[in-house]
C-alpha cells in the first residue's frame, strides 16, 4: 500500500490550500475538487457541500446494508508555509529523506486522511471491507472549524453513523494512543490606544504614556511565580485530577531531553505538581499568541508607539463555563488598565473542550489492532490541543468515537520541515486497513 499512498499524497500534497489567508481560496477550491473526483473514481458517491465558509467533501460507500456506519473525518487545510522560514525544499512539493516523508500537511492533516483513503479504496478493491464508509473532509480545521456545528445540524440524516474515526495527532515515544479528550477555548484580540500620532521620545518620554508600557504591565499580570494563571476566578469549574487518571498520566513517557530538543527550548513551566502530560492535557491556560507595537524596522526610530495589539489563546478544559470565563477576562482586563488607556476587546473561535466515554466495541477493536500492528500496548492520553469536531461530533451527532493519532511526535507540526516517519505510516496503513477489513 505504501506506494500507493505515496502517489495520493503527492498528489494531494500539491495544493497549497491553506485556509488561514483569503489569496489562496483557488487552491481550497482545487483540493475540494480533487478529493471529490478521487472518491467518485473509487466507487464511492461523493459531493461537495458549501455555504459553511471553505467547501465540505462528503462522500458514502455502501458494502454491505447490513453493516454498521464508519465516519471518517478529515481536513485538507493547512498551515501556510514558504521555502524562505527554512525549508530545504520546496513545502508544497512532497520530498523523502532519511526515512520520512517531508512536507506542509503530510502529517496535519492530508498524511493522515490519505491513509484512510488509501487503505479504504484497497479494500473495496478487494472486496473485503467490513464497514460502510463515510468520508467528511472538511477546509477550515486551521482556522477554528466555526461553521462545522451548523453543518452538522443540517446534515445530521447525510453524516448518520454507528461510529467515527478521526486520524488527526501525534503518537507518543513511539507507542500508538487513543485520545481521551480535547481542551476547549478561545481567542482573544485586544487593542489598546493612548495617543492618535506617535511622540518623540525624546521630547515626551518619561511624561507621556507609552501603549507598549501598558501592554506589557498589563500582560505581566495574567500569570503568578508558579506558573498559575492569576485571573481571578479563572480556575472555577476546573475539575478535579483522579488518582486514576493521574496514575495513567504518569505512565505516559516524556523525556526531559527529547522535549528540549522538539521544543528548542531551555525550560518546562508546568504548575509546581503537575507533570507534563497533565498539565496540557487536564489544566487551562492562557497563552500570549502575539504582540505588537512600535516601530520593528531596521534602525530605530525612537519614539513613542501609541498603540499595542495583543492576542491571546485560552485553552480550557471540560467542565470550565466559556462564557463565564470570558466574563472574567474583560472584568480583568478593565480593572488593570488606567483610565488613560483606551481599548477594545474582540472574542473568537470559541469551542468547548470534552472527555470522551471509551468502553465502547470500537475502542476496544482498536486497542487489540493497534497493539499489533506496533507491537506495543497503547495508551491513553488527554491532547491539550483542541478538535472542535470532536465535541460536535459528540454533542450534534451523538456517535461513538475512536481517536487515533498517527503522526510521529516529532513531525514538526505547523512548522518548517514537518514530517511523517515512514514507519509510522506503514504502521498506520496497517492498523487502518486491519480495523476497516472484514
Amino acid at each position: 500500500m505504501l506506494n500507493q499512498y505515496k502517489k495520493l499524497l503527492t498528489q494531494l500534497i500539491a495544493f497549497k490550500s491553506v485556509s488561514t489567508d483569503k489569496s489562496f481560496k483557488p487552491e481550497i477550491d482545487k483540493t475540494a475538487d480533487f478529493l471529490n473526483d478521487l472518491l467518485k473514481e473509487n466507487s464511492f458517491e461523493s459531493r461537495i457541500i458549501k455555504g459553511y465558509s471553505n467547501p465540505i467533501v462528503v462522500a458514502s460507500y455502501i458494502a454491505d446494508p447490513k453493516y454498521k456506519t464508519c465516519l471518517i473525518y478529515g481536513h485538507y487545510d493547512v498551515q501556510p508555509a514558504d521555502k524562505s522560514e527554512g525549508w530545504h525544499s520546496e513545502p508544497f512539493a512532497l520530498t523523502e529523506d532519511k526515512g520520512r516523508l517531508i512536507a506542509r500537511g503530510v502529517v496535519d492533516n492530508k498524511g493522515q486522511i490519505a491513509i484512510h483513503l488509501t487503505s479504504v479504496f484497497k479494500l473495496i478493491k478487494e472486496s473485503n471491507l467490513g464497514y460502510n464508509i463515510k468520508f467528511m473532509i472538511e477546509g477550515d480545521e486551521e482556522t477554528g472549524s466555526s461553521h462545522l456545528e451548523s453543518f452538522l445540524k443540517d446534515h445530521q440524516n447525510l453524516l448518520k453513523a454507528d461510529f467515527t474515526i478521526v486520524s488527526d495527532g501525534e503518537i507518543v515515544s513511539q507507542i500508538p494512543v487513543i485520545e481521551t479528550g480535547f481542551r476547549g477555548g478561545f481567542d482573544i484580540h485586544l487593542t489598546l490606544k493612548t495617543s492618535e500620532i506617535d511622540l518623540h521620545s525624546g521630547l515626551y518620554g518619561g511624561a507621556a504614556p507609552n501603549c507598549a508600557h501598558e501592554a506589557a504591565k498589563l500582560l505581566s499580570k495574567i500569570f503568578d511565580e508558579n506558573n498559575r494563571v492569576a485571573i481571578p476566578d479563572f480556575y472555577n469549574n476546573v475539575d478535579q485530577i483522579s488518582q486514576e487518571i493521574s496514575k495513567n498520566n504518569q505512565n505516559v513517557p516524556f523525556d526531559f531531553q527529547e522535549y528540549q530538543k522538539m521544543t528548542c527550548t531551555k525550560a518546562l513551566l508546568t504548575e509546581p505538581e503537575y507533570d507534563f502530560c497533565t498539565q496540557v492535557g487536564l489544566r487551562p491556560t492562557v497563552q500570549i499568541t502575539g504582540l505588537e507595537s512600535g516601530y520593528n524596522g531596521e534602525g530605530y526610530r525612537n519614539s513613542l508607539p501609541p498603540k499595542a495589539t495583543v492576542k491571546l489563546n485560552f485553552r480550557l478544559v471540560k467542565s470550565q463555563k466559556i462564557e463565564e470565563v470570558i466574563g472574567g477576562v474583560k472584568k480583568f482586563i478593565k480593572e488593570n488598565l488606567p483610565d488613560y488607556v483606551d481599548y477594545e476587546i474582540k472574542v473568537g473561535n470559541q469551542f468547548e473542550g470534552i472527555k470522551l466515554t471509551i468502553d465502547n466495541e470500537y475502542v476496544v477493536k482498536a486497542i487489540d489492532i493497534l497493539e499489533k500492528a506496533y507491537n506495543q500496548k497503547p495508551l491513553f492520553k488527554y491532547c491539550g490541543g483542541g478538535l472542535p469536531i470532536i465535541t460536535f461530533f459528540n454533542d450534534v451527532l451523538k456517535l461513538k468515537q475512536v481517536i487515533v493519532p498517527l503522526g510521529n511526535e516529532d513531525c514538526a507540526m505547523h512548522a518548517v520541515h514537518e514530517n511523517f516517519r515512514l514507519d509510522n505510516i506503514e504502521k498506520g496503513l496497517k492498523f487502518s486497513y486491519d480495523f476497516l477489513k472484514k
